[in-house]
C-alpha cells in the first residue's frame, strides 16, 4: 500500500487523510456492550491514546458503542466529521454480537469479502494451540472489500479502510483482546500512522509526588508551568500520590524530552521532597534504588496493609537486592505469637498504636536481619477496630542504629484507599530518610 505523510499533508492510497497544516486528530472507540453496562474496564482505550500521544497524534474523543450495528455506523459517521483517524478496539470475535466489521463496511457503504490467507491464518493459530477451529470462526475471515487485512496475532484479524464521506478518514480495526490489540498496533497501525501525521512526537514528564494534596502541588506547580508555550500541565490524582504531567511535542522524542527538562528541573526543585519518582520510576522503584546505593535492605510487618508494602517492592525486578521479607501480621494474636509483640504492650495500647507499630517494626528489623525495618498499623475500614475510627493509621521506620520514629494520622477514603495510602506513607518514609543520608 502506498502512504505518503512526509510533506505538509498525509495521504493514504492517494487521500488526503490529514490536511496540508492541520495536526493528526484521532478518535477512539471501545466496542461492546459490557462496557456500557458496567461488566468491564476499559483499558484498551487509555492504552491506545498513549501510544498515539507518543506519535504526535491529538485524541480528541474516546466513544465506547454497545453491540448494535445502526448505532456503530451513527457514532462512525459522527467522529469521521471531526477527526482524521478512527482506532476501533473489540467486536472482530465470531459470535453474534460481534459487529465491527458489519458496521465499518456499512460506514463505507462497501459488502464484508472473505479472504481465504486470513480463514487459513485462523485454522492454523487453531492448530498451534491443539484444537480445531469451530466453523462459526470462519466468518472472523471477513472484512470490508478493499480494507487492507491485518493477520492475527490470536484469533481475530484486524484491519483498516478508508471511509470516503464526510471526507477521507482512516478507520482501524483491533481486537478486544489486550494483548493481540497492542500487538497488531504495534505491527500494523503505527507505522501507517506514524507515517501519516508526519515527523512530530509527544512526550509526557511524569513527576509522582507524595505527601500533598492535589491543590497544594496545584498552588506550587501553576505558577511555574501554567503558562508556559507548548507545554501541556494536567495533574492526576490517585489514591496514594499526586501525578505532575508536562507534555511537550517536538520534531522527535529527544528533542520533546530536552525542552521539557529545564521546566521539568525547575518543576522538581519547587516540590522539594515531596517528589518520590519521575517518569516510570515510582515510589518502590526508588527506594529499593537507594537501598542498592547504599548496599542496605528492609523487612516489613504490615498490619492494615495485608502485605501490600511487601508486594510493591517484590514488584520491582531485583527486588531481592534491598527486599529481605515482610510478615503479614493481621491478626493481634499473630503479632504476639509469630512476630513476638510484648502481649501486656498489646493489651495495654491496643493493636492500632503508635506503641504496638514501634515494635513491630523493630521486630521486622531484627527477625529479618535487615538494615531497616518498616511497621504499620490502622483502621482501614468497614467499621471502627477496638474503638479507632475508619482511617486511624500509623507507621514506623526502624533506623540501622536502632532509633524508631513513629507517625500517625486520619487517612481520608474508602478501604482499598486507606491501605494504599498507608503503604505510600511507609514507604515514603523510608525514601525521605535514605535521600537525608
Amino acid at each position: 500500500m502506498k502512504q505518503d505523510a512526509s510533506g505538509p499533508a498525509g495521504t493514504i492510497d492517494g487521500l488526503e487523510i490529514r490536511p496540508a497544516g492541520e495536526p493528526a486528530r484521532a478518535a477512539v472507540v471501545s466496542v461492546g456492550s459490557e462496557l456500557l453496562l458496567g461488566d468491564l474496564v476499559d483499558t484498551n482505550a487509555a492504552w491506545v491514546s498513549s501510544k498515539l500521544r507518543d506519535m504526535g497524534v491529538e485524541v480528541v474523543h474516546h466513544v465506547a458503542v454497545r453491540d448494535d450495528t445502526e448505532e456503530f455506523v451513527e457514532v462512525l459517521a459522527w467522529l469521521a466529521e471531526r477527526v482524521h483517524v478512527i482506532v476501533c478496539g473489540g467486536g472482530l470475535g465470531p459470535t453474534s454480537d460481534d459487529r465491527t466489521r458489519a458496521a465499518i463496511a456499512a460506514a463505507a457503504g462497501v459488502a464484508l469479502e472473505h479472504h481465504d490467507d486470513l480463514e487459513e491464518a485462523i485454522l492454523q493459530r487453531f492448530a498451534s494451540m491443539g484444537r480445531r477451529m469451530p466453523p462459526q470462526n470462519a466468518k472472523q475471515a471477513g472484512i470490508p472489500r478493499g480494507a487492507r487485512p491485518f493477520p492475527p496475532v490470536g484469533t481475530a484479524p484486524g484491519f483498516a479502510l478508508t471511509l470516503a464521506s464526510p471526507k477521507p478518514t482512516r478507520v482501524y480495526a483491533l481486537p478486544g483482546v489486550p494483548w493481540e490489540l497492542q500487538q497488531l498496533f504495534h505491527r500494523d497501525v503505527a507505522p501507517e500512522l506514524q507515517a501519516l501525521a508526519g515527523a512530530r512526537a509527544t512526550v509526557t514528564r511524569v513527576v509522582h509526588v507524595i505527601g500533598m494534596g492535589e491543590s497544594d502541588v496545584a498552588q506550587v506547580v501553576e505558577p511555574i508551568a501554567g503558562d508556559r508555550d507548548g507545554v501541556t500541565l494536567s495533574y492526576l490524582a490517585r489514591s496514594h500520590e499526586i501525578q505532575v504531567r508536562l507534555t511537550v511535542s517536538a520534531d522527535d522524542v529527544g528533542a520533546a524530552r530536552g525542552a521539557s527538562q529545564p521546566l521539568l528541573d525547575e518543576v522538581i526543585d519547587a516540590l522539594g521532597g515531596a517528589v518520590a519518582g519521575l517518569d516510570d520510576e515510582q515510589l518502590e522503584d526508588v527506594v529499593l534504588r537507594l537501598l542498592g546505593d547504599r548496599g542496605e535492605t528492609v523487612a516489613t510487618a504490615e498490619s492494615a496493609t495485608a502485605g501490600d508494602i511487601a508486594a510493591r517492592l517484590g514488584a520491582v525486578p531485583g527486588a531481592s537486592h534491598g527486599l529481605v521479607g515482610g510478615m503479614v501480621v493481621y491478626d493481634t494474636e499473630i503479632k504476639h505469637d509469630v512476630l513476638g509483640v510484648d502481649r501486656e504492650l498489646l493489651d495495654e495500647h491496643g493493636p492500632v498504636s503508635e506503641a504496638v507499630t514501634r515494635a513491630i517494626a523493630q521486630l521486622a528489623r531484627e527477625r529479618f536481619g535487615a538494615d531497616w525495618g518498616i511497621g504499620v498499623t490502622g483502621c482501614a475500614g468497614p467499621t471502627e477496630q477496638n474503638g479507632q475510627p475508619v482511617g486511624t493509621a500509623f507507621w514506623a521506620l526502624a533506623h540501622p542504629d536502632g532509633h524508631v520514629e513513629v507517625h500517625g494520622r486520619q487517612i481520608p477514603g474508602d478501604r482499598g484507599q486507606i491501605i494504599k495510602r498507608l503503604g505510600s506513607a511507609g514507604l515514603d518514609l523510608l525514601r525521605r530518610r535514605l535521600q537525608e543520608r
